[in-house]
């Protein structure tokens, strides 16, 4: 799970809330295995301050896996192309936890990505 789908819900924004909360609301549920990266809880606290910590405790560890890539597999990721390195990041962490799928809303971002991505109205569509 890419951050932005994290931050969408965190945030409610608005037109992403709400595709992005289906898909938290599936792992919440249990009906989709899901991780979130390290480095996306770590981004979260260093944007919103104190009150994601309540967030991160309340949903983030509830209803994901929290995952990230060693060394060798973040240089790796490095390599693949990617232009944003936090992109790269998460490739590696979704490398890691072997997901099937990244979902984020930034699929562009993801082209050089080893694993496929949908967004999550694109994953809502296919999948449920």
């Amino acid at each position: 799970m890419d951050a932005n789908v994290i931050f969408d819900v965190y945030e409610r924004r608005q037109p992403h809330y709400a595709a992005s909360l289906q898909i938290c609301r599936l792992a919440q549920r249990r009906l989709l295995a899901a991780a979130v990266a390290s480095h996306t809880v770590a981004n979260g606290f260093y944007i919103y301050g104190r009150p994601f910590a309540e967030f991160v405790k309340r949903r983030v560890t509830e209803d994901f896996e929290i995952c990230s890539a060693d060394a060798h597999l973040t240089r790796s990721c490095l390599a693949l192309g990617i232009r944003d390195f936090e992109d790269a990041l998460q490739v590696g962490a979704a490398m890691t936890w072997k997901s099937a799928f990244i979902i984020t809303r930034n699929e562009r971002d993801f082209k050089h990505s080893t694993i496929p991505v949908l967004s999550p109205a694109a994953f809502m569509k296919r999948f449920h």
